[in-house]
């Protein structure tokens, strides 16, 4: 992908909470789900899909991209990377949606915002792998293709996410 230096953690070290560590949430606990029980879907349940079924996929069928096609890149293709090449990271260096990384600094994927509630996840090849879901300004829910959560995004600022497992895992950010 052709990443904007700075929106590289391992270039723009405000990026990177291995760095700035008001970014990492083993530091800033607020951040971490773990302690902040207030973003921890499995005590705050409204932020849970299974008990909150409002956000989940396969409850509410505006969030289903199988069943809305207005969000679903094989049908919009304003919505597709590889047809919006606008959108996509590997044509252009700066999209206007998040670039997702691992912990280790490495690439994982970046999102393409389809409306005010939902964001697609795509890979590095610019494959569609899972959906984002808003529950609140500060928390997203990561469902995969089969509509299955997954995992939640905790906003730490401006573009900057941190991702989890549903063990309440860091498992990456986003720029």
């Amino acid at each position: 992908m052709n990443i904007p230096s700075s929106r590289n953690p391992a270039v723009a070290t405000s990026r990177n909470p291995f760095v700035a560590t008001s970014l990492n949430p083993n530091v800033a606990t607020s951040l971490n789900p773990n302690v902040a029980t207030s973003k921890n879907p499995f005590v705050a349940t409204s932020l849970n899909p299974q008990v909150a079924t409002s956000h989940n996929p396969r409850v509410a069928s505006s969030l289903n991209y199988r069943v809305a096609t207005s969000i679903n890149p094989s049908v919009a293709t304003s919505l597709n990377p590889r047809v919006a090449t606008s959108k996509n990271p590997n044509v252009v260096s700066n999209i206007d949606g998040l670039y997702i990384w691992g912990l280790n600094l490495g690439q994982v994927g970046f999102t393409v915002r389809a409306n005010d509630r939902v964001q697609l996840i795509f890979d590095v090849n610019a494959e569609f792998t899972g959906l984002l879901i808003s529950v609140r300004d500060d928390f997203l829910n990561e469902y995969d293709l089969d509509n299955e959560w997954v995992g939640y995004w905790i906003h730490a600022r401006e573009n900057t996410w941190l991702r989890y497992s549903l063990q309440n895992t860091w498992t990456g950010f986003t720029t």
